[in-house]
């Protein structure tokens, strides 16, 4: 993002975070010292390859994970897809709730759906389904509202049922811990263009991964067969480095975007009152979701965008739909009331100045569209 076209407060890093520097670089190393085919068996290709194990063995120590668990995707959508349409036996329905990404839940309804229940915070009431199912997802940190999903529990009853658990944690790295949630999961996918990494990059762990998955892609046998496609040596550099610095940095990132969502909110809410906080106290702590009263985020999105502040609804793979995110509606809103919503969300080199500063400008703009209607 150039300077000259750089909004003045981007609010928006669940739909995608700025690269950190330390990881362009080193993909800008890495692309240019190994240009070749990790594939391939001259010296070039043996290079390549060893930069593409090195980054997964760098992964995989990250996360206290086998390092066979660890494959390469180009993002967190083909990791989800990849988990849902393969795990568990296909033939029985999946078992989710309405707070999960469109990349679990479209793969998923090809399979049918059995669905948990959530409550006003859109925390899902983990408990066994009346009817047998293959496989159960479970979002870790929900990118609308911002709740944290109990994974341990979710991890326990799959365990009884004897189903694989598959866990979105595109929002997690950097904002919360995952080293838990990736020893519960059967598999868990992660977007690290989320958290400092190269848009584009994706990764996929799964247990015992070849005894599991169905390739989505077939043609060159990469990945061990699970995924055809050369493997870009300087991607999975990258995006190891993006991980482990998410990882080793997430306490630290975490207080800084917290601060920054507390000054947000406290300064609004001593600039203007018309509005609703929806995101819980347990949840991540970059996310603040607020319904502003009696203004459609249609259009007010625009006029925030005019001022200097990049910011959504939602989901940026849902942005453009006419119908309000569904977790909303599940969690009691009216479709009026959940286009009303606006999600903030904040990024790690944020803090208390930067949220409060936000806030400010905010109000004005959502104060002016206010006196117009």
């Amino acid at each position: 993002m150039s300077a000259v076209n750089a909004p003045n407060f981007f609010l928006d890093h669940n739909a995608g975070s700025i690269v950190d520097p330390r990881v362009l670089e080193r993909f800008l190393e890495v692309e240019h010292r190994c240009p070749g085919n990790p594939s391939s068996l001259h010296a070039g290709g043996r290079r390549a390859r060893n930069e593409v194990e090195t980054a997964r063995q760098q992964i995989a120590t990250a996360l206290f994970v086998a390092l066979e668990d660890v494959l390469f995707t180009s993002g967190g959508t083909e990791s989800n897809n990849l988990a849902v349409r393969g795990l568990g036996a296909l033939h029985l329905p999946v078992l989710l709730g309405e707070v999960e990404h469109a990349s679990v839940r479209e793969p998923a309804e090809q399979r049918g759906i059995v669905t948990w229940q959530l409550d006003s915070n859109a925390r899902i009431a983990i408990s066994e389904p009346v009817t047998p199912v293959g496989l159960a997802c479970l979002v870790h940190g929900q990118s609308e509202v911002g709740t944290i999903q109990d994974v341990a529990a979710a991890a326990q009853l799959c365990a009884k049922l004897g189903i694989p658990l598959h866990v979105d944690a595109a929002q997690s790295l950097g904002r919360i811990s995952v080293r838990a949630a990736c020893a519960a999961a059967t598999s868990i996918a992660f977007s690290p263009h989320k958290a400092g990494g190269l848009r584009g990059t994706g990764l996929l762990v799964v247990r015992h991964a070849t005894e599991r998955l169905l390739p989505l892609l077939r043609g060159g046998g990469q990945e061990r067969g699970l995924r055809s496609g050369t493997v870009s040596p300087a991607h999975a550099a990258a995006t190891a480095l993006a991980i482990e610095l998410a990882i080793l940095e997430q306490p630290m990132r975490a207080e800084k975007m917290a601060g920054a969502r507390s000054a947000f909110e406290q300064t609004l809410r001593s600039l203007n009152p018309l509005w609703v906080a929806l995101t819980p106290p347990t949840s991540l702590p970059n996310t603040f979701l607020l319904q502003v009263l009696n203004v459609d985020g249609r259009s007010l999105l625009p006029a925030l965008d005019l001022a200097g502040i990049a910011i959504s609804q939602g989901s940026a793979c849902s942005s453009g739909s006419p119908l309000p995110p569904r977790v909303l509606l599940a969690m009691g809103l009216s479709a009026d009331q959940a286009r009303c919503c606006i999600r903030v969300s904040f990024g790690p080199n944020d803090d208390s100045n930067f949220g409060a500063r936000a806030a400010e400008l905010f109000s004005q703009v959502i104060a002016r569209v206010q006196k117009k209607n």
